[in-house]
């Protein structure tokens, strides 16, 4: 059982998600901290961004699929959305109630979302 998340495909993620998460946490913080944004605003628009470099490196170099790129992007879209979401709640929890500092909060936030992402992308959405 442990073999099916753990093999190639799954190293292959930590690394895409390693580079995401790097890139997306910096992006936050730029958003917060330079420009100014409310935090749910700066973690909106930093997985926007990561949502479209992930699509791309998850599709042809996680996954290797060669299926209808249209069906997947939705598909891709519906478990962002549904990752997102959950991540966002944590987050908005968190940070309402003071649990932990903001820019810790961001990180929990995004290892929430990581892994509630890759579960639906292996089973749903490049199954």
């Amino acid at each position: 059982m442990l073999k099916v998340f753990f093999d190639k495909t799954f190293l292959k993620f930590i690394v895409v998600g390693i580079f995401n998460t790097l890139l997306g946490y910096a992006t936050i913080m730029i958003f917060y901290h330079l420009v100014g944004l409310k935090y749910s605003t700066s973690y909106l628009l930093s997985y926007i961004i990561g949502f479209i470099i992930s699509f791309f490196l998850n599709k042809h170099f996680v996954f290797g699929s060669k299926k209808d790129k249209y069906k997947e992007f939705l598909k891709f879209l519906t478990a962002f959305g549904i990752s997102y979401y959950i991540s966002y709640l944590g987050l908005k929890f968190i940070v309402e109630n003071n649990l932990i500092p903001t820019d810790i909060a961001f990180f929990a936030g995004m290892v929430i979302y990581s892994t509630i992402f890759y579960l639906l992308n292996r089973f749903i959405t490049f199954k």
